[in-house]
């Protein structure tokens, strides 16, 4: 038994360095960053397998191809750590490509005894790895100040930072996100319309020159004032209409460069 485990631990480390050591296409300076957010994992609901959700979002520079994966690595609180391998995935495999800024999700199942055999109880894992190889390919120097990807489309609109605020067009916003946007000119407000899940319109209304939005019937002071670009462009503060709808933010800040992530909040638990 105690060869097995320094059998496996050796295979792990083997892996992760490999890993770690993957090669740049020839020629690139700029690489993938890959992480893995947002996991949660438990039972079924039928209590017969264990689950695994978990978010794939490349924070990196370069596209990140040629997945593949190898399993999935369960570190016990006692210092134990136990491997599940598995050489096949619906969303992590070869015919995988994310570009910078853009996330998927990623599920797993596995049998409830490997768990129960392991563990006592759930409570018991302390961390969950996913293990992956990839490449990096086409790589590309963006030299925007702040780059916004919402739902892995990036904002290619007036999208500037002013006094520390992340301001995008609000028609671009609304036309990424599936919303509509109502235009009221005697009063030069907007608002902003999105259909949930549940088939409910959520509503932003927004006036020009302020900030203080309406939403869902209660005035709230924002960040940042909503203003026209060049007198013809509604800009508004990215944060706080996202924040808004229900989703995520995830933030990175690299050197001088800001780099924008939003994900839906149904995703992100």
């Amino acid at each position: 038994m105690v060869k097995m485990v320094r059998l496996l631990a050796c295979f792990l480390a083997i892996f992760f360095i490999f890993f770690a050591s993957v090669p740049v296409s020839e020629g690139a300076e700029l690489k993938a960053n890959v992480i893995v957010d947002s996991m949660i994992y438990g039972r079924s609901e039928d209590n017969n397998t264990f689950f695994i959700y978990a978010l794939l979002l490349n924070l990196g520079e370069a596209t990140a191809t040629n997945f593949s994966y190898a399993g999935l690595s369960f570190a016990g609180k006692n210092g134990m750590d136990h491997f599940y391998p598995e050489t096949s995935h619906t969303v992590i495999n070869s015919s995988l490509k994310l570009e910078p800024g853009h996330f998927v999700e990623a599920k797993f199942e596995l049998p409830l005894d490997f768990i129960d055999s392991r563990f006592k109880n759930i409570n018991d894992i302390r961390k969950i790895s996913i293990l992956i190889i990839r490449d990096n390919s086409a790589p590309y120097k963006d030299d925007s100040a702040v780059i916004v990807t919402v739902n892995n489309k990036k904002l290619v609109q007036q999208t500037f930072i002013e006094n520390d605020i992340t301001y995008v067009s609000l028609r671009e916003l609304a036309d990424v996100l599936g919303a509509t946007i109502l235009w009221n000119d005697p009063t030069q407000t907007a608002t902003l319309i999105l259909r949930d899940i549940m088939d409910y319109d959520r509503q932003i209304v927004i006036p020009v020159g302020s900030d203080r939005f309406i939403n869902e019937g209660r005035e709230t002071t924002v960040s940042g004032k909503a203003k026209l670009y060049n007198n013809t462009t509604l800009v508004v503060p990215l944060r706080d209409i996202v924040e808004m709808l229900d989703y995520y933010v995830v933030f990175e800040h690299k050197g001088g460069q800001k780099t924008i992530i939003v994900v839906p909040n149904n995703l992100y638990r």
